[in-house]
């Protein structure tokens, strides 16, 4: 059994080809960040360093998973894989939060010690390998934000939400460096920079925690009412009401439900145009791409043929 169906659509080529244009950039920034802490001895650019082992990872966990869905469905994943990136995003998430933690740590040790950490830091040496690194991360952030937004699923999204916060966390490296080369005595200013760089990481971390949690606890997605489904529901012509509403999703591009859908006395040629109808007026107002209803007539004893139980997919 293979295939996509119900919305499951490929991965696009432009998603691959943005994460594998993030990952090569990335482990240029390693290198030009790692050459520049050692020069500069600075905390915060070697806390920055570090953090690209993880984005690293991050991208390479992304772009696997991405490669996982587009397999499609399979008799052992009847949905497909959908759920890696829910898990890809998950891993991006405690790589983020660890790398907080521990940057953390680091800064409040050099901002409480008299003697600097890795020594006097040289600002020239921070300038040099951060400028081109804002340059490389600008342009990373860039090319995987022309993905198109019909195919940005969590995992996509954690990943540019990891993209633009390097370039914010690269523009409070150069702050700092500022400070320190127009006021040398502000020894101050280097660890400062890297309590920035944790509270950056920290604060990144947070959404990505809550919309993995949501998506694997089954909740009702964000944005998505069961109350207007229902009331748009009722606006089709013959549906009567709607009720046992199920509204989860698979992955954050993947949204699924069931209901029953109570309709007039109906045969069922109608009442596969009743579920048509339903299904274009969901996708359109709420993006649920997969439904299955299952109909029930107000009057058992309808028109001949009809189940009043009859269980139809929107396909």
């Amino acid at each position: 059994m293979t295939g996509t169906h119900h919305g499951e659509g490929e991965a696009e080529t432009s998603v691959l080809r943005g994460l594998r244009t993030a990952f090569a950039l990335s482990l240029v920034v390693l290198l030009v960040e790692a050459w520049g802490a050692f020069l500069s001895r600075s905390v915060s650019l070697t806390a920055d360093a570090v953090h690209n082992v993880p984005d690293l990872v991050a991208f390479a966990v992304s772009w696997q998973a991405l490669a996982m869905t587009a397999k499609g469905a399979t008799e052992a994943h009847t949905f497909g894989l959908h759920r890696a990136e829910v898990f890809a995003a998950l891993l991006n998430a405690s790589l983020v939060f660890g790398s907080s933690i521990f940057f953390a740590y680091e800064a409040v040790s050099s901002l409480l010690s008299t003697v600097p950490f890795l020594g006097r830091v040289d600002p020239v040496w921070v300038f040099v390998a951060a400028l081109p690194t804002l340059l490389l991360r600008t342009v990373s952030a860039r090319v995987v934000g022309r993905t198109p937004p019909r195919v940005r699923d969590l995992n996509l999204r954690s990943v540019l939400l990891h993209l633009w916060s390097d370039v914010g966390i690269t523009g409070a490296i150069l702050l700092g460096a500022g400070v320190l080369f127009l006021h040398p005595a502000a020894v101050w200013a280097d660890p400062v920079a890297a309590l920035v760089v944790a509270a950056i990481l920290g604060i990144e971390s947070v959404p990505l925690f809550r919309e993995s949690w949501s998506t694997l606890s089954e909740q009702v997605p964000p944005g998505i009412s069961v109350g207007a489904i229902s009331r748009a529901a009722r606006e089709v012509p013959h549906v009567e009401d709607l009720h046992d509403v199920h509204v989860w999703s698979v992955c954050s591009s993947l949204v699924c439900m069931t209901a029953h859908v109570r309709t007039q006395n109906l045969t069922v040629r109608d009442s596969m145009q009743v579920v048509s109808q339903l299904r274009a007026r969901l996708e359109r107002d709420f993006g649920i791409v997969h439904a299955v209803f299952e109909v029930e007539a107000t009057d058992p004893g309808g028109p001949a043929g009809v189940d009043p139980h009859a269980c139809v997919q929107a396909a």
